[in-house]
């Protein structure tokens, strides 16, 4: 059996009116609607043990493990979420919705599955 999918989400989440946040404007408001804890159940209660999902505060001291991410931030500004899966980052903002996570892990477990099947 394959080792999980390892999925990270990076954002800030944070329980106040996205509005109050100083960088609302530049990630587009909407990422502050996704909160962090329901997209990794629902990603977990539809995918189960196949994948591995972190959730990463883009201000906590955790993310400066991911120097890829730091990079990415510093030369396109706070566009979260960001999605990185297998250690590559793979969409931010508006592009890294519910909709796109889903459509990327369908897409690289059957690309595994039919790896296996060919072994």
């Amino acid at each position: 059996m394959n080792a999980p999918l390892d999925v990270k989400l990076f954002g800030y989440y944070p329980g106040a009116n996205c509005t109050k946040c100083e960088h609302s404007q530049t990630c587009g408001g909407q990422a502050h609607e996704w909160d962090f804890h329901d997209i990794k159940a629902s990603l977990l209660s539809t995918y189960g043990d196949r994948i591995q999902v972190s959730l990463i505060n883009v201000f906590s001291e955790e993310v400066k493990a991911y120097p890829e991410v730091v990079e990415h931030l510093k030369k396109f500004g706070l566009r979260i979420p960001i999605l990185m899966i297998e250690g590559e980052i793979v969409a931010c903002g508006g592009e890294a919705n519910e909709d796109i996570v889903r459509k990327v892990i369908d897409f690289l477990l059957a690309e595994r599955e039919q790896e296996t099947g060919k072994a």
